[in-house]
């Protein structure tokens, strides 16, 4: 059965202007050490070493981190490229500066890995994508999606000799993808099986039979590609030929997560860390454990080392901890160095998830901060003698160093049998010395006492506060947050803006100080996840908040009538896709007019030879029509449809759509159209962008009188700044190349016909609504008062003549589109777009660096997964790649000013006298029960008593007063409210008016 999926509209708020940094704790780091800028060959020095960081934020970010390097000098005897090599004698202190800086991903990112000698940065984040950005490049503003995991993506390795990168993560897989072609050439589907078992597999599409433990946390690659070593909660190491795809070995011994994995460049080493605590040493021809090293108290997180026989390596662990642990040399002099070293180098404040260092002198450490430490470490045991005395060779007291037992040769003889305390380990251990060392009988020194070296880092690269906690208020506009300092502030989620600070406060305090008795519904929700707001739009809830124009906070400049609404989420989608909208109108005259010359070939029998049409009548204008009409590729990668970020300047504008020109690729329910559901194991699945069938639209129904909804008020008539041309006139029936069912093309629109129980849905195709409904009051009366029984009977002055489209507007519609019986349509207004007015609405500036993301989720995955991220300053230059990854709801609003017909959210409630006035009943007597918009404000109400109560004279307006029990309401609360924060009940809302002032009559 396949599972349907939706895309989502999102765009994030965040402080203009702001330092360019992360928000919230660092998962990654990697580093370019072959990055040379600020280079003087006459002076013999240069500056280099490229930062790379990857957040909790989804940024990813490149530092330029200052080294000193200075020129080889035999290189530049030879009159060749000059090299540069480090300058230890000179310590950087020019601080890190942010070179560059993209919001790539909308999750996490867990991994990040440089690639292609530095040109290349690919990432992994648990949006479930990996992506590749080349930032130094002319399209650098961008990065490519070039695949995806059905979950969370964990970790990254990269094989540069073979020029591709390895992903994992918790769904279980290995992919490995091609960086040239970005696409996946080889998926391994990890499990649990028996060792016997482990060659067997498939090159393409390797299924080991999958296991709730297999989840994939660490990973490592030798730099040929030859040799893929893999950690999971299996507690063992696997081994796995990356050409073939076929499993090698397993390597057992620890006892928990692997969390770490480091390989030789000749992948005869590997270094796993565990999060029992101890790293582990193993030769992969004999196929056991070297040696095993307790030099952490806690569960290690990371490993790193630039040593191509991994004798030098640092390890960080979850108490903060920080090691650089120097293994003998084999076959060499090993009189004077004969045991391993540990250095207990710093601890950082909390766990330490990823280390990169540069020539075994600087350090930088990812930790749950956003800030960025830059440690120094020291030098190697040879080199400590012979150096003078500095910050970078500082005197090691003993309490900072532990020596560890030389290392076992990979062949040699077992260790005596009183090492074992019991035979029961030797079933899971691949050889004895990978039993922790605390099973020995002679144990080392415990490494509890090992006191770091260094207590303060030697630079910082500071981060933002970023934002862990949220609440949106009653008024659904406002939101109040929290972020790592403490501070609380409030955000305004329309203009998309920070209007006040309040510190360092408690955020339910200051919500209680500042909310007041509203009750509006959600149109949106909010999550900061990322350390900012994300704001998600739906179809379901987009439009479904209007608030009164005074209450939205507008400049006193800006003139509105008393009872003015505006929907919330129309406002802030007409403001934030503008350009959008400009763009696709100026693309659609261009193409008209390519049109009109097409149409004038048909009419005037012309015909091209070149083409090869013949201009006989109606067959010619079908191959005009067919020829017109946009192509897509089935074989087509997914990754590209994923990956909607393509280059700018190469996208073409696409060809447009006769019929209706709603670009067909946002229709997103079509399943074979989406990336969640392979057609072939052996590949990831292929993008379809065709559909089947263009979507109709409904006329437009006219304006009618309603009481409730003011809409007898003056209108102020503005000039819109982009005149929309004449309202569309479309076809009930859709147009489609095949004869399927009218709700299977619902369905694959993504439009769901919402059947109410309104008399307007009739004429109401597709489950549009052509325009806001009415504010409409029901007057009900009932023998039984039970509104809804066969005994109600409905006012006929309630009734409101919006829900009948005038015959007139029929007629055009049924003759402006004619079928010439040969499946075209010709229409001289159907295909014009019909936007809203902007001056419909009330001015609203959006910051141009507010990011936009369109994304597609599924239920089959774990989190979303971004198509389109920009923002709103560039998408009118990427209408071509909104059009594409746009949900239908929104091109059908944003072009042709439709939203999905929902029947409104009204309440009953009964008027009656006060028990202290003379007042007389309304017409309907006692049980007179009223049925309006949840959002009918108090005043309307005053206003229909003061006109319905049988006086003469009438009362003033002014002169009455609503109750709700004892409570007096102010005009300007609506009964939503009432029934939220006043009556707390169910059932109907009583209220009773009476005199403010006077004497009763």
């Amino acid at each position: 059965m396949k599972v349907q999926t939706r895309r989502k509209v999102s765009y994030v708020i965040r402080q203009p202007n702001g330092k360019k940094a992360h928000c919230l704790g660092v998962n990654s780091l990697a580093i370019d050490t072959s990055a040379v800028y600020n280079s003087t060959v006459d002076t013999g020095a240069a500056e280099g070493c490229l930062l790379y960081s990857a957040g909790r934020d989804g940024v990813v970010a490149g530092w330029q981190v200052h080294i000193p390097l200075q020129q080889q000098q035999q290189q530049q005897q030879q009159q060749q490229q000059p090299q540069w090599i480090h300058d230890r004698e000179v310590l950087a202190s020019s601080p890190a500066t942010c070179q560059v800086f993209s919001q790539m991903h909308t999750d996490w990112v867990n991994d990040i890995v440089v690639c292609e000698q530095g040109t290349s940065v690919v990432s992994a984040s648990a949006d479930r994508t990996i992506k590749l950005w080349r930032p130094y490049s002319e399209e650098s503003h961008q990065a490519q999606t070039i695949g995806w995991h059905t979950d969370y993506v964990k970790c990254l390795a990269y094989a540069s000799g073979a020029r591709w990168v390895a992903s994992g993560g918790l769904d279980k897989r290995i992919n490995i993808w091609d960086l040239e072609k970005k696409q996946a050439q080889l998926t391994i589907q990890v499990g649990s099986m028996n060792i016997n078992n482990d060659h067997a597999g498939d090159a393409t599409n390797t299924s080991h039979g999958t296991s709730s433990k297999s989840s994939i946390y660490a990973m490592a690659v030798n730099p040929s590609g030859t040799l893929l070593v893999t950690g999971s909660p299996e507690k063992v190491v696997r081994i796995w030929d990356p050409r073939s795809g076929k499993r090698v070995s397993k390597l057992t011994g620890h006892t928990d997560n692997i969390r770490a994995l480091l390989i030789s460049d000749d992948g005869q080493h590997v270094l796993s860390g565990s999060s029992d605590s101890t790293i582990k040493l193993w030769s992969m021809k004999a196929q056991r454990c070297l040696t095993t090293y307790e030099t952490h108290p806690d569960s290690v997180w990371s490993l790193y080392s630039d040593h191509p026989d991994l004798k030098t390596f640092y390890a960080g662990s979850r108490d903060g901890l920080v090691t650089k642990t120097e293994i003998p040399r084999e076959g060499g002099p090993t009189d004077k160095y004969d045991e391993s070293e540990c250095i207990g180098l710093f601890k950082e404040n909390s766990g330490v998830g990823k280390i990169v260092a540069f020539d075994d002198t600087y350090i930088w450490t990812a930790t749950s901060s956003s800030s960025i430490n830059r440690w120094l470490s020291v030098p190697s045991r040879e080199s400590r003698q012979v150096l003078t005395r500095s910050d970078y060779n500082p005197d090691i007291p003993a309490s900072a160093i532990v020596k560890l037992p030389p290392t076992q040769a990979a062949f040699s003889p077992q260790l005596p049998e009183h090492y074992l305390p019991n035979d029961s380990l030797t079933l899971y251990a691949g050889s004895v010395m990978s039993i922790p060392m605390s099973y020995n009988d002679e144990d080392e020194d415990s490494t509890e006492s090992l006191t770091p070296l260094r207590e303060f880092p030697d630079q910082t690269i500071q981060g933002n506060p970023g934002i862990t906690a949220h609440l949106v208020l009653q008024n659904r506009q406002h939101v109040l947050t929290k972020d790592t300092k403490g501070d609380v502030a409030l955000w305004d989620l329309v203009r998309c803006m920070e209007i006040r600070h309040f510190g360092q406060r408690q955020i339910e305090e200051v919500a209680q100080e500042i909310s007041g008795i509203e009750s509006f519904p959600s149109w949106c929700s909010v999550t900061t996840k990322i350390g900012a707001i994300t704001v998600q739009l739906l179809e379901s809830n987009c439009f479904d908040c209007e608030m009164y124009v005074d209450e939205i906070g507008l400049s006193p400049e800006y003139h509105y009538r008393e009872d003015q609404r505006v929907n919330l989420g129309k406002w802030l989608l007409v403001n934030l896709f503008s350009s959008f909208v400009s763009a696709e109108i100026q693309r659609q005259d261009t193409t008209d007019s390519t049109d009109d010359e097409h149409l004038t070939l048909q009419h005037t029998g012309k015909t091209n030879d070149h083409d090869g049409v013949d201009g006989n009548g109606p067959q010619h204008k079908r191959n005009l029509v067919l020829s017109a009409a946009p192509r897509f590729d089935r074989t087509e990668s997914t990754a590209t449809a994923a990956s909607i970020q393509l280059e700018r300047a190469s996208i073409p504008t696409p060809p447009p759509v006769t019929a209706l020109k709603i670009p067909l690729t946002a229709i997103t329910t079509n399943t074979d159209s989406s990336p969640f559901h392979p057609t072939d194991s052996s590949n990831y699945p292929t993008s379809d962008s065709a559909q089947r069938g263009p979507m109709t639209a409904p006329p437009t129904t006219g304006r009618s009188f309603d009481y409730f909804s003011g809409s007898h008020h003056p209108v102020n008539n503005h000039s819109s700044v982009v005149q929309p041309p004449p309202p569309a006139a479309l076809s009930s029936s859709p147009v489609s190349p095949n004869n399927s069912n009218f709700m299977h093309r619902l369905k694959n629109l993504s439009v769901k016909a919402k059947l109410g129980k309104g008399p307007n849905n009739e004429d109401r195709p597709n489950g549009y609504a052509t325009e806001d409904d009415k504010q409409t009051i029901y007057t009900t009366t009932s023998v039984n008062g039970d509104l809804g029984s066969s005994g109600k009977s409905e006012s006929n002055s309630s009734m409101t003549a919006e829900d009948q489209t005038p015959q007139h507007q029929q007629q055009q519609h049924s003759s402006a589109n004619h079928n010439h019986g040969d499946g075209s349509t010709s229409s001289s207004n159907s295909h014009q777009y019909t936007p809203p007015n902007p001056n419909d609405f009330p001015p609203l500036t959006i910051p141009p660096s507010t990011s936009i993301i369109i994304a597609e989720e599924s239920a089959e995955a774990s989190t979303s997964m971004d198509l389109y991220r920009g923002e709103v300053s560039c998408v009118g230059e990427d209408h071509a790649l909104i059009s594409k990854a746009a949900p239908s709801w929104l091109l059908a609003f944003l072009l042709y000013n439709k939203t999905p017909s929902k029947e409104t959210v009204k309440l009953t409630f009964i008027l009656k006298p006060h028990q202290e006035t003379q007042l007389p009943e309304l017409p309907g007597g006692p049980n007179n029960r009223l049925l309006a918009n949840r959002v009918l404000r108090i005043r309307k109400l005053l206003q229909y008593v003061a006109e319905k109560i049988e006086l003469n004279p009438l009362p003033d307006v002014n002169d009455l007063e609503l109750l709700c029990g004892d409570t007096v309401l102010t005009p300007t609360m609506t009964l939503a409210s009432v029934k939220q924060h006043i009556l707390k009940s169910s059932g109907d809302v009583v209220l009773s008016y009476r005199y403010k002032v006077g004497p009763t009559t």
